[in-house]
């Protein structure tokens, strides 16, 4: 069966409506949240914004963070898509219930792929966009998956010539079980195990970026 796919005008919005959102991140409780994850840094380059007031259709999604997927050409088409997160203080359940929101028929895709674009000899895979966010910050070139079960098969390739693919394993059950499943994919695979239930944003948080580049070994 074939997945469902967005429409063409809602993707077609997806610039405007990013641009919104960053327009309405300054002095938000977004921003807050941002720099109390320690993103502050990277908070510009990712154009994270807030939904104060939510474009026609987005009214659902209003009090969250919304996280834009960049295209690496940038121009009219610079935004794939955008997902949005509920922030701490924030009632999640007023709308759904989901701590993060996609545009609705919006296939799983890899966030920040512009970390593909540079020669390196090592990636990082993670699950979700913060944690990507977070490996970025420390100087890793990171990409997110939504969700464990948001790997679809045509991203394997985009991981082949790699020395290492750092595959970053959330501190619980799923988050282990769906880094070893990344790992018998990708022969290059190694996975990280960042200890004490953490995932890569609550280790930056806890230990600071050098010693989250550390766990890599780099």
């Amino acid at each position: 069966m074939a997945s469902a796919r967005p429409k063409s005008g809602q993707i077609a919005g997806s610039v405007e409506a990013a641009k919104d959102y960053f327009s309405q991140m300054n002095g938000s409780p977004a921003e807050e949240y941002v720099r109390d994850r320690a993103l502050g840094a990277v908070a510009e380059k990712f154009a994270l914004g807030f939904v104060g007031s939510g474009r026609t259709g987005h009214e659902r999604l209003e009090g969250r963070l919304a996280i834009p997927y960049l295209r690496p050409a940038g121009g009219e088409h610079a935004v794939a898509t955008l997902r949005f997160r509920c922030i701490e203080g924030h009632d999640c359940k007023v709308h759904g219930g989901n701590k993060y929101k996609s545009l609705p028929g919006d296939p799983p895709r890899l966030f920040n792929t512009q970390a593909l674009i540079g020669p390196s000899p090592y990636v990082a895979i993670c699950e979700g966009e913060i944690d990507a966010m977070s490996l970025e910050a420390a100087g890793i070139p990171a990409v997110g998956v939504p969700g464990v079960g948001g790997w679809r098969d045509h991203f394997d390739p985009a991981f082949v010539g790699y020395e290492t693919v750092f595959v970053i394993a959330d501190g619980d059950e799923p988050g282990i079980a769906f880094a070893d499943k990344l790992a018998e994919r990708l022969p290059n695979a190694k996975v990280i195990l960042l200890g004490d239930g953490h995932d890569a944003n609550s280790f930056m948080q806890a230990e600071g970026p050098e010693a989250l580049r550390g766990k890599l070994g780099l």
